[in-house]
């Protein structure tokens, strides 16, 4: 009887955990397409701003509050986002977001989720692909994909090595190694 007790308490927590491991499932879906369909808005908008404003030396547009400096382009991957100007978790649910360095200065590093509507193809991403970034005033600027990279998640430093001219990155799966895309301008 402690046995079939024993196996009735077990089968039970397993349910619950599979149960568990279903609504975290949906719940990552429903946050995907949402930001997939927030980004899509913020981009339409992006694409018909009339005026831009300063934010620390850097020309942004201010759409709905939010200050985003251009859009990100791999065609090859599906990817056509708009880019938040500054980096926050709150942001990143619904864009890309610049982590830090600039056009200007040639070392633009851009972090996106892993979602499906995000970065989450970037581990597809071959070397000698096109990435373009719109900035606000329409200015295209190309780079090619030069070096793929998989970086520990708290490798700060080696995430903002290597003089790249842009970078993208966003989480593995686990959420402990950036998939990361090193770029040099063409």
């Amino acid at each position: 009887m402690a046995k079939r007790g024993k196996g009735i308490a077990l089968l039970s927590i397993g349910c619950v955990l599979i149960l568990v491991a279903g609504v975290w499932f949906t719940f990552n879906i429903i946050e995907d397409n949402k930001a997939g369909k927030q980004s899509a808005v913020i981009l339409d908008k992006l694409n018909d701003v009339q005026s831009t404003v300063y934010d620390d030396n850097a020309e942004v547009a201010v759409i709905d509050g939010e200050k985003y400096c251009g859009k990100i382009t791999l065609e090859r991957l599906g990817i056509d986002l708009p880019v938040h100007h500054k980096w926050n978790y709150p942001r990143m649910k619904t864009a890309p977001c610049r982590y830090s360095g600039s056009l200007e200065t040639n070392d633009l590093i851009i972090v996106a989720h892993n979602y499906k509507s995000h970065f989450g193809s970037l581990n597809k991403a071959k070397i000698g692909d096109e990435v373009k970034f719109v900035d606000v005033n329409g200015k295209t600027h190309l780079y090619e994909v030069c070096e793929l990279q998989t970086i520990d998640g708290l490798a700060v430093d080696d995430m903002q090595a290597g003089g790249w001219d842009l970078t993208l990155f966003t989480c593995n799966r686990s959420g402990k190694l950036r998939v990361t895309v090193r770029c040099k301008r063409k």
